[in-house]
């Protein structure tokens, strides 16, 4: 299954770590992706779709399909997210309790 957000905010306006835009500008007949672009600052400068997803999707593309508006996996293929080492995951908390904390009105 592919993940597509709606926001690549929360709700306090702070970036979410690990998602970014993916602009679909060409696919083939099989809806593999041929050209696109990809990061969290781009400006499109043709027509295309765009979505928000992990950014570990990126390296992955060759295993998904543009089908009917969708990101689908292809059929035999799965996708593997990256396992997270402890520290990183004591980090992303520690940011996610500090954003909060940045977010509450001071006193």
């Amino acid at each position: 299954m592919v993940n597509v957000y709606g926001n690549l905010r929360d709700e306090n306006d702070n970036d979410i770590p690990g998602r970014c835009t993916l602009f679909i500008t060409k696919t083939d007949d099989k809806g593999n992706i041929n050209e696109c672009l990809s990061g969290i600052a781009g400006v499109p400068m043709t027509n295309g779709t765009m979505f928000i997803v992990d950014e570990w999707l990126i390296d992955q593309l060759d295993k998904v399909q543009f089908i009917d508006g969708t990101l689908k996996v292809k059929d035999g293929e799965e996708l593997t997210p990256p396992v997270k080492s402890e520290k990183e995951l004591q980090r992303e908390a520690l940011l996610k309790q500090l954003a909060e904390l940045d977010s509450q009105p001071s006193e």
